[in-house]
């Protein structure tokens, strides 16, 4: 999708398309491929919302969080950070996996309950 504009809709597909992936997963013992996957929620929940309030289509993750917190969002922003974070360090380790499920699915739920506001 790079390079790609995604209108609302578009972003909401690929969103449905990467859930229904990321649901087939054991989020402890796939947590490598749940934390990715769940970045890709992120992304695309941010840009339908960004969309959805703002017009702005957001085409690259790079920023994302900082486009949030000057538009006002820095709890959105705080929690999209924290995701991208754990992306890093689930490539690195896997120690606390059960705890980091739990943390990464409340951080995407704010993304998402934001998205759809």
């Amino acid at each position: 999708m790079r390079g790609q504009a995604l209108n609302e809709a578009g972003h909401r597909e690929a969103l449905d398309q990467i859930q229904r992936s990321r649901a087939k997963l054991d989020p402890v013992a796939d947590i490598r491929a749940y934390v990715e996957l769940t970045h890709g929620i992120a992304i695309h929940s941010v840009a339908a919302g960004a969309l959805r309030r703002h017009s702005v289509d957001l085409n690259n993750h790079q920023g994302m969080a900082r486009w949030l917190r000057d538009h006002g969002y820095p709890d959105i922003a705080d929690a999209f950070n924290e995701i991208e974070s754990l992306r890093t360090g689930r490539w690195y380790g896997r120690q606390g996996n059960g705890s980091t499920v739990k943390l990464i699915d409340e951080l995407l739920a704010k993304i998402e309950s934001w998205s759809l506001a």
